[in-house]
């Protein structure tokens, strides 16, 4: 599947990962199937440590 990834400030990446896999009973995997973003959700892009 596709993931955004993001490894440092100002470098988010998408690439492909493994799918997730069910590792406990109570465990769900959940299909997003539209996002956004608000503008808070950017202060890790350029914060975050790299």
């Amino acid at each position: 599947m596709r993931a955004t990834i993001m490894y440092g400030a100002g470098d988010v990446r998408v690439e492909t990962v493994p799918d997730p896999a069910l590792q406990q009973p109570t465990d769900a995997i959940v299909r997003v199937v539209r996002a956004c973003v608000c503008g808070s959700d950017l202060h890790p892009y350029h914060n975050m440590p790299a």
